[in-house]
């Protein structure tokens, strides 16, 4: 490992200061991508496409007369995101660093926007989706990738108690407090967990960031107190039956999608829980028809195709060559990994409903087309493996000249 003196030998070698050569640039990429988790990633996308067309069809058909209706839309999505995703994984990943500032401001103004009501659309009394002319997104999706990049850019230079890292964390959280207003509770903790689960890699000792999830947790339990519908959804957690044609409705109908599958489902199509008893089906809540038509079985297979894409996240993590790299692999592979365990505990029971989609699974133009974008950084990290570099690149303009910047600009390893 470095040390702070080799580290300032080989600043001043590259400033000409040295009394050695410079060494010739590395190349940007030493191999391809990762073709086992892009691999993993389609195969989740497909079966994703597959499962939107049997959770949605008949409501599609009841709407729109036209029972592929949402495949189409979804499709078109993958499609972009199929594109984007190859797209950025052909690009040099530690040139995103020019751009956590401005991803991150626009990323806050479009979200800022949701609050104003003639710009906003309102659904199911949350305030999430901005319509301009035929598009329609939601800029909250896009604010995980800029948390991840934002941060990511800061503590690859800083160590988390620079003041740099400091302004970066309140702007996360300045976004995650606009979620919070929507309200989505449920977007904002993926925020959260994406801040935190950065932090830690940094270094963080780990009983901040346990005082830190006991205040967090303090403070969400407060805001549940004051708002109405969010503390009846923990009372039907505890409880489905409190309320079961009201606010329990979704947890019970899921539990009998569930326990309708056994071992092997009902087989595909056959759902009698999404016939109108099943809200949500194709989105927040197709693992329970996933489970009704694949069973057991399907279910592993989906929780399988996760947990190798976890593998193999963290896997271009660690044989990432910068530390820049490393914390974008960590915070991708941790944001979806994370959002996918919360939405399959929440269709079981085990969580409070939240509102969170399946990654690559729910239907959703805006989340699918962002996720797919995100592996494509996560892709384009992983063709640059090999040791981990001092990163020869640009500063975007936030030194300060102080005595941190002195002893080294950031930790030399990441805790994975």
């Amino acid at each position: 490992m470095p040390g702070p003196n080799d580290l300032n030998m080989r600043r001043r070698r590259r400033s000409g200061r040295g009394s050695q050569p410079e060494q010739p640039e590395a190349k940007e990429f030493r191999g391809g991508i990762d073709r086992t988790l892009a691999g993993i990633t389609l195969s989740l996308c497909g079966f994703g496409l597959m499962a939107v067309y049997s959770a949605s069809a008949p409501e599609a058909q009841h709407f729109y007369q036209d029972s592929t209706e949402l495949l189409r839309k979804q499709t078109i999505a993958f499609v972009i995101g199929l594109f984007a995703m190859f797209t950025v994984s052909r690009y040099d990943y530690r040139r995103l660093r020019k751009f956590a500032w401005p991803i991150a401001i626009l990323s806050l103004a479009m979200l800022g926007l949701t609050l104003i009501p003639s710009l906003s659309i309102t659904t199911m009394g949350s305030s999430r989706w901005l319509k301009i002319g035929p598009l329609q997104f939601q800029p909250s999706e896009m604010c995980k990738i800029a948390t991840i990049i934002l941060l990511s850019s800061g503590l690859s230079k800083y160590f988390w108690w620079h003041r740099q890292v400091f302004c970066r964390i309140a702007v996360v959280l300045i976004m995650a407090a606009i979620v919070v207003k929507q309200p989505d509770l449920g977007t904002a903790s993926m925020i959260m967990a994406s801040l935190l689960a950065l932090i830690y890699a940094s270094g963080v000792n780990s009983f901040l960031i346990f005082a830190s999830l006991a205040g967090g947790g303090t403070f969400i339990w407060h805001h549940i107190q004051k708002t109405p519908y969010q503390m009846a959804r923990i009372e039907t957690w505890l409880n489905p039956y409190l309320h079961p044609q009201k606010e329990g409705w979704n947890i019970i109908q899921a539990q009998y999608a569930i326990g309708s599958g056994g071992l092997w489902g009902l087989g595909f199509g056959s759902s009698l829980q999404k016939l109108n008893y099943l809200p949500v089906q194709h989105a927040d809540f197709i693992f329970a028809v996933i489970a009704e038509e694949f069973g057991l079985v399907g279910c592993s297979m989906l929780i399988g195709l996760f947990a190798a894409f976890g593998v193999y996240g963290f896997r271009a993590a660690l044989a990432a060559r910068t530390l820049f790299g490393r914390f974008l692999a960590i915070g991708i592979t941790s944001a979806v990994c994370t959002q996918a365990i919360v939405n399959m505990m929440v269709t079981t029971g085990l969580l409070p409903v939240t509102g969170i989609t399946l990654p690559f699974i729910s239907f959703g133009g805006t989340s699918l087309v962002i996720t797919m974008s995100m592996v494509g950084v996560l892709l384009s990290v992983s063709r640059d493996r090999g040791t981990i570099q001092d990163e020869d690149e640009e500063e975007d303009g936030d030194e300060d000249g102080d005595n941190s910047q002195k002893s080294g600009q950031g930790p030399t390893l990441v805790r994975l």
